[in-house]
């Protein structure tokens, strides 16, 4: 008996080692890749939606228009929300719970699926409460208790857990055994198995579901195949059914190497298990059909033997052998475990993965219509910009064509009028300078022929004489003067309000008047000008010798100069100078020589001819008119020919600054109009500025707006990169045809 057991736990092990070696292709394995797969599409969401977010960001604080406030606070949200996703991904796990009356052998069928003896079992009521075993990358095993975080030894757990136990706890508590993932292919694959205690021993079911099972992917109930399924297990499973659609359920007839004492019932029995299991799976829970169910949800089997099959310690004597036909209830145990790991893997992935992958779905096409909104609205603000900006250049031309067309046309009237000024000044001073005698005439001031009184005569009359004249300048001129200004200031004031597009300018180019204060000056300053005159009121009698010697002398200089200017047309100037210096000498001397003989000559004629008599009449008669003029020569006449030399000196002097008084006045109205031209032309130069600043800033916000639309590019194409990842995810793994490509 002992060698048979030693062979066919030889050929368990065999059988064992060859599970082993296919739990390479374990089903368990697409859970974990899925999972891996959807934790590195989550991350590239999380980076998109960081980057996305930060995009936005800079988008709004620059502009409103662009995207609105609740729009941006539901994108910034979507970073809290994909953090989350992601954290339950690393959470997500394949669970099962294991449920069924006591004493039916479920922490058996656990022990056996970890292939190692973990959980208590023992005879009657055994675990007292949920059991659930995850894996930890720890190196040794601990168990954690619902009343306390700190660890506990595995070997606590028959105390904690035992129905048998005097601190046993409730029905409801969860103890966690974590398990190195090292120990056990199931849990190295985020496999989490749940022990439950027996159904029977609570009537808070609901609980317990509540609790514990509605984020379990698959249930296994487990069966005494010496008994049935009883009202009990019906009433959970109806129970799961009405909060979980459509839930994966396994049906475990345990303790099928019984049959081996009654082999010629073993058929019948089994029919009868397989019918009130498939009329309760399909007809009352119409979960799926019969043959489904038949094939891939119902498994008759020995979770003892398997347990024992898989001892780790090939060495250590079981309990009891096997019985006959171990060898079928074995594969069994196998075909179960590899349908029950399809069904986990497969419905893990869709129950868990498929709701992360529709919310990133979503999270992807939120960010990509904000984008895209932004985009689209950056486009189209950039067109308008840019038409703007092609407005505004056409306009900062026209205005720099008009500026230049002003400055020319202004500087041409004001030459225009500058010159027009110098003539009518000019011609009008000459005018005043011929009537310069009657205007001394009409000085009135006592005059007095003392040397004291004589400069203090001269003080007045230059006064006289310079308000007078320029009293006359300004009122023969004034009136024409103004009216060419006023004409010049309104044309550039219309020019310029023509080219100005601010009303606001305009107002103020309306505002500009000239100034009240302004009068052409025509200082004549005849003190400094008239400063040589010397006059001279001495009495000189008109047929005296020294007159007549003036007149002569004066007579032969005109004739002189008039021979000068002759000579000086048909002879070089050195010959003219000499010409002019001899015969000016010549003409002296025979003056002078002829003068005395002459003289001489008609004294000793008339002496001899007439006699003395005629010649003290004459006498007599030259020094009547002598005595008649001297008694003329009162102050009225000294006053006359006083004010007779001082026109004739001023007169003399004034002509030689008419062109510097008309040039002075010229310049006058020409600082005057530019001045003017400059105020309004400052209008025009400030609409240039406003204009060239607002193009200036147009052309950032034009690069600023490229910028946006290129971001929003990337991001759009980061978008679609991560949405065909997210459907590649669901057609590799969500899929009708993934899941049969993943079961075959």
């Amino acid at each position: 008996m002992s060698g048979s057991i030693i062979h066919e736990k030889s050929a368990s092990l065999e059988l064992a080692r060859q599970i082993s070696v296919n739990s390479a292709n374990s089903p368990l394995k697409l859970f974990t890749q899925a999972k891996t797969t959807i934790t590195q599409i989550f991350k590239n969401i999380a980076s998109y939606v960081d980057y996305s977010n930060k995009f936005l960001e800079e988008v709004s604080n620059a502009d409103k228009n662009l995207i609105t406030d609740d729009k941006y606070k539901d994108i910034q949200q979507l970073n809290d929300k994909v953090n989350r996703i992601l954290s339950v991904i690393s959470r997500d796990h394949m669970k099962v719970v294991f449920f069924g009356r006591t004493s039916n052998g479920k922490s058996t069928t656990v022990n056996a699926m970890l292939r190692e003896r973990i959980l208590p079992v023992g005879m009657g009521h055994t675990t007292n409460c949920f059991l659930q075993i995850e894996g930890t990358d720890e190196a040794e095993a601990y168990v954690l208790t619902p009343e306390s975080d700190e660890p506990k030894s595995v070997s606590s757990l028959g105390s904690i857990s035992n129905a048998l136990s005097r601190e046993k706890l409730d029905s409801d508590s969860l103890v966690k055994i974590l398990w190195p993932k090292e120990k056990c292919r199931l849990i190295r694959d985020d496999v989490i198995l749940v022990d439950s205690p027996g159904i029977d021993v609570s009537a808070n079911l609901d609980q317990w579901i509540e609790n514990h099972c509605l984020d379990a992917d698959v249930f296994v109930l487990v069966i005494s195949a010496e008994a049935t399924i009883t009202v009990a297990e019906k009433k959970f499973l109806h129970n799961v059914a009405q909060r979980l659609s459509n839930p994966n359920i396994f049906i475990l007839m345990n303790r099928w190497d019984a049959t081996a004492y009654e082999p010629e019932s073993v058929e019948s029995v089994r029919q009868q298990h397989l019918d009130r299991g498939l009329e309760f799976l399909c007809d009352e829970l119409k979960l799926c059909d019969r043959k489904q169910a038949s094939e891939h949800r119902m498994f008759f089997i020995s979770a003892r033997e398997a347990l024992l099959s898989r001892n780790k310690d090939p060495t250590a004597s079981p309990r009891s052998g096997f019985n006959e036909g171990y060898q079928e209830r074995l594969e069994e145990f196998s075909k179960f475990e590899h349908e029950f790991e399809e069904c986990i893997s497969k419905t893990a992935i869709q129950t868990k993965f498929e709701q992360h992958t529709n919310r990133g779905k979503e999270i992807i096409a939120s960010l990509r219509e904000t984008t895209a909104n932004v985009c689209n609205k950056s486009q189209i603000l950039k067109q308008e910009s840019v038409q703007k900006l092609t407005e505004m250049d056409e306009k900062n031309s026209f205005l720099e064509h008009e500026l230049r067309a002003m400055t020319e046309s202004a500087k041409e009237k004001i030459r225009h009028i500058s010159e027009d000024v110098y003539k009518r000044v000019a011609q009008t001073l000459n005018d005043e300078i011929k009537r310069l005698y009657t205007l001394i005439e009409e000085f009135d001031r006592p005059f007095s022929s003392d040397p004291e009184q004589i400069p203090l005569y001269k003080r007045d009359l230059h006064h006289w004489v310079e308000e007078r004249l320029g009293s006359n300048l300004q009122s023969r001129l004034h009136s024409a003067l103004y009216t060419s200004l006023n004409s010049v200031h309104r044309e550039i004031q219309d020019r310029v309000k023509l080219v100005l597009s601010n009303s606001e300018r305009k107002i103020l180019v309306d505002s500009i008047v000239p100034r009240s204060d302004f009068n052409v000056s025509y200082r004549l300053d005849c003190s400094n000008l008239c400063s040589d005159f010397r006059e001279d009121i001495e009495f000189k009698f008109s047929l005296g010798f020294s007159c007549l010697w003036q007149r002569y002398v004066q007579n032969q200089k005109e004739s002189l100069t008039g021979s000068k200017r002759m000579n000086e047309l048909s002879s070089p100037s050195l010959l003219h100078s000499t010409n002019d210096l001899l015969t000016t000498a010549n003409n002296i001397s025979l003056l002078t020589s002829k003068s005395g003989l002459l003289a001489l000559g008609s004294c000793a004629l008339i002496w001899r001819s007439v006699g003395w008599r005629v010649l003290g009449v004459v006498a007599g008669i030259y020094g009547s008119l002598f005595l008649y003029e001297k008694l003329m020569w009162t102050k009225k006449a000294q006053e006359r020919a006083f004010k007779r030399q001082y026109a004739d000196y001023a007169s003399s002097k004034m002509k030689l600054i008419v062109d510097m008084t008309s040039g002075n006045a010229s310049a006058q109205v020409q600082q005057e109009l530019s001045m003017y031209f400059a105020q309004t032309i400052h209008y025009v130069d400030m609409e240039k500025d406003d204009l060239a600043d607002n193009m200036q800033q147009l052309r950032k916000d034009i690069d600023q707006l490229l910028k946006y639309i290129d971001k929003g590019k990337k991001l759009r194409k980061q978008g679609d990169e991560i949405d065909n990842e997210l459907r590649e995810f669901s057609k590799q793994y969500l899929s009708s045809d993934s899941i049969i490509a993943a079961s075959e």
